[in-house]
């Protein structure tokens, strides 16, 4: 069956497709803070999810299935990868701000990322997923395999540890 026939069968377009990816790359890049890594991850999972057969409608949406394999695709990365990989994020930029707006905002994004990274790894994966990735509990809790409950409650608790964390910088 052609990838186009699976697209139908899937009732995904190629937007949909493009959506997706994008989110998939922010997961993996998040977990990765490696480029190529996480595009291999994010192409990979695409694969299955056109091409594989594995997806499974009583599962859960499209969405959280395909991310839940980018997730666990970026963990088996990270498994195989050296302890201290150098690359990080690539800084983003801040438009119409006043240079000394920019550099303070900068400061900041720079701080949270390294205090989120500095964080346990289920921590930093529940705050990606609900504040990065924008995902409901419920597709949080398909992603992670967890009952949505759980999925609130360690969302609270791993928002208040950053916002502990950065007190520091804040006062």
């Amino acid at each position: 069956m052609t990838g186009l026939r699976l697209r139908q069968n899937l009732k995904l377009k190629d937007t949909d497709l493009e959506s997706l990816s994008y989110q998939g790359f922010g997961v993996a890049m998040q977990l990765l803070k490696h480029r190529e890594d996480a595009l291999d991850v994010v192409q990979e999972s695409l694969r299955k999810l056109v091409h594989g057969g594995q997806y499974n409608g009583k599962l859960g949406t499209h969405r959280s299935w395909f991310l839940m394999v980018v997730r666990n695709g970026s963990l088996d990365v990270l498994r195989r990868r050296k302890p201290h990989d150098p690359e990080a994020l690539a800084n983003q930029a801040d438009n119409n701000k006043t240079p000394d707006v920019a550099t303070e905002r900068n400061e900041l994004t720079e701080l949270l990322k390294q205090e989120l990274n500095s964080m346990p790894q289920d921590q930093q994966e529940i705050i990606l997923l609900r504040d990065h990735q924008d995902l409901s509990y419920a597709e949080i809790a398909d992603v992670l395999a967890l009952p949505a409950g759980t999925v609130m409650s360690r969302l609270h608790r791993a928002r208040n540890e950053l916002r502990n964390r950065m007190k520091k910088y804040l006062q």
